[in-house]
């Protein structure tokens, strides 16, 4: 394991069931080599969508599961099954084109129940680096069988170039069956966390996440936290497919997770490179008043993990972007510096006019956990000290019209993802490598669908009032400094 050092950190004093009593002040922009900026894309997806599953095959991407709905809320039908999203969608993101088809049509060829495994929200997922195959495991969703929502123990391997066709109507298309392989597995049994993978050396990881059962029905909802890092191999011929769980460590009571950003990593060994992974923020901490969890944990390659010291009042403590959102990692061989970009979506912190940088401009405490459009941007040093700075990029200002009247400024990156830009180098871990991008603006990539709110603070109960789906598409440009 790495050795865990720390920062000293400028400490702002909140309130609520947070981790941490304190968080750590956000820096300004002005030290780091590059700046963003985020702009609407011409095109758009044709309906909103959120917490997908994605995949991709050359220049194309491949969306699926996934809910287009927003918030949920604790009154009536919670998750409504008319918001599975049960369409496949393949996206161009270089030239808007995007081509869709439903897993209810007859050529699919699938049970009812796999079309229940396949539309499911919040699954964790991950295809590796040259592999044509998607791996999807868990989510949360209907069981047509019982009429109750539970959480999926399904891994299943999913052909992407072959399901591209079928979705395209290509005439050597196979069906949708023939394109998935299923296996089910206890430990599978998760919606929330994240799926990772360092290289094809290393194990698949479960990351944090929870197995919840029947549905959302008051505040007090819980599912059954993993409140661990679950390593396991998969087993994978072409024809047959099989779970093989690795030793699994104890659980670890601040390991009570989900809804988060666990985001890959590179780090200076030697003469080589180290891949290795950090969980950032998440949410529950238990308690009355739902808090945001704010001390990182790393973990390695192998699995094994470890949170920065939670006992020392000046270990680094996240107090924006807590929750799952767009992130883009960059690495800087020249310095050793890691950096992760996270765009908007829920904390318990946010910025009023542009923060202290700006004239009239303050930070705020949100004990609610409120959506905002910030850009932040954590850098993790050579030494291993961890900073947040608060970027003065944001989401364009998109106010739409109710009847005649506008309505507020929406507030995106909830539960939404990044794509990178083609032609855009990536080590094989995803990070992209900040020295090769040239001294020139450069289209880093998209930010796709999510969670829309024209609220910060949305209604608790009713959840989608003030949430939807969203169906907007921004591109970000990086620009070096």
């Amino acid at each position: 394991m790495w050795k865990l050092l720390l920062c000293l950190v400028c400490t702002f004093g909140v309130f609520g069931d947070n981790q941490t009593s304190y968080i750590t002040l956000p820096l300004p922009e002005d030290s780091l080599p590059f700046r963003l900026s985020i702009q609407q894309a011409s095109f758009s997806l044709p309906v909103g969508l959120q917490a997908y599953v994605y995949g991709r095959h050359k220049q194309e991407w491949v969306f699926l599961a996934g809910r287009s709905y927003g918030l949920h809320g604790f009154l009536g039908d919670t998750f409504p099954v008319s918001a599975q999203n049960t369409t496949v969608y393949v996206v161009n993101l270089g030239t808007g084109e995007i081509v869709s088809r439903s897993l209810t049509d007859p050529s699919a060829q699938l049970t009812q129940e796999q079309i229940n495994q396949l539309s499911v929200t919040n699954a964790l997922f991950y295809q590796p680096n040259g592999i044509d195959t998607l791996y999807m495991v868990g989510g949360y969703g209907i069981n047509t069988a019982t009429e109750e929502r539970e959480t999926k123990s399904v891994l299943t391997a999913i052909d992407v170039p072959n399901l591209v066709r079928w979705v395209k109507q290509d005439s050597n298309s196979k069906s949708v069956a023939k394109c998935i392989r299923q296996v089910s597995h206890p430990l599978l049994q998760v919606t929330g966390g994240v799926m990772r993978q360092a290289n094809g050396h290393q194990p698949f990881l479960l990351g944090l996440g929870q197995n919840f059962v029947g549905s959302y029905i008051d505040t007090t909802s819980n599912g059954i936290y993993t409140y661990q890092i679950r390593p396991f191999q998969i087993i994978d011929t072409g024809k047959t497919l099989k779970v093989q769980p690795y030793t699994q460590a104890a659980p670890i009571s601040i390991y009570r997770r989900r809804d988060l950003n666990i985001v890959p990593i590179l780090k200076k060994a030697g003469p080589s490179l180290q891949p290795g992974f950090v969980a950032l923020g998440g949410v529950f901490t238990p308690g009355d008043n739902f808090g945001a969890w704010t001390i990182p944990i790393e973990i390695a390659a192998d699995g094994l993990s470890a949170s920065l010291d939670t006992s020392n009042p000046n270990t680094f403590a996240q107090g924006m972007n807590n929750y799952s959102c767009p992130h883009a990692g960059l690495y800087s061989e020249k310095t050793g510096d890691m950096y992760t970009v996270l765009f908007g979506g829920i904390g318990a912190y946010y910025s009023v006019n542009g923060g202290f940088y700006s004239p009239g401009g303050s930070f705020v405490t949100d004990p609610e956990l409120g959506f905002n459009n910030d850009v932040t941007t954590i850098r993790i040093d050579p030494s291993g000290n961890y900073a947040q700075y608060f970027m003065s990029a944001t989401y364009p200002v998109i106010t739409p019209t109710f009847g005649t009247m506008p309505g507020p400024e929406l507030l995106f990156g909830a539960s939404a993802f990044f794509f990178p830009a083609a032609g855009v180098p990536q080590y094989s871990n995803g990070v992209i490598p900040l020295d090769k991008l040239g001294k020139a603006p450069i289209l880093l990539g998209y930010i796709v669908g999510g969670i829309q709110s024209s609220m910060a603070e949305t209604d608790s109960e009713f959840g989608n009032v003030d949430t939807h789906a969203s169906n907007y598409i921004f591109t970000v440009t990086l620009i070096p400094q």
